[in-house]
């Protein structure tokens, strides 16, 4: 299993500069079981997903350097997008940590509006990083 570490960091970085934010986020990769587990623990939800974001304080600090928070991220939904639609595990482990991020920074998916801000904001990040857009603009999981 190839974690892309460098790629992680580059492209968090990015974000916490783009939203003028400032702060540390663990990210954690998972497997199905683990995200399973997670998302029927804390969400209700019996199933795996590809990505979950915790703050570690509601309203934490924009500016800080302590964590702020954590993103789980689904190896195991990265294989399997890799082996459906192409690009590399790698690639998509980076959009669901920005996509985490963002949840982490206030960014949400639930109505149309904020679904097209979100969106936004990840393709700008995904771009800034290298990624080729393989999507169709909609947000998916978290």
């Amino acid at each position: 299993m190839r974690i892309p570490a460098d790629e992680l960091v580059a492209a968090l970085r990015r974000v916490g500069r783009g939203e003028n934010a400032s702060g540390r986020i663990g990210v954690v990769i998972v497997d199905d079981p683990v995200m399973h587990e997670l998302n029927r623990r804390y969400r209700c939800r019996n199933r795996p997903t590809d990505v979950l974001s915790f703050p570690l304080a509601a309203g934490a600090p924009v500016h800080t350097d302590r964590l702020v928070g954590e993103v789980y991220c689904n190896y195991d939904h990265a294989r399997r997008w890799r082996a459906g639609h192409g690009g590399t595990i790698a690639d998509e482990l980076v959009r669901l940590a920005v996509h985490g991020c963002l949840h982490l920074l206030g960014y949400d998916h639930h109505t149309a509006p904020d679904r097209d801000r979100m969106v936004r904001a990840e393709r700008k990040y995904l771009r800034m990083s290298g990624l080729i857009a393989h999507r169709n603009g909609q947000g998916h999981g978290s």
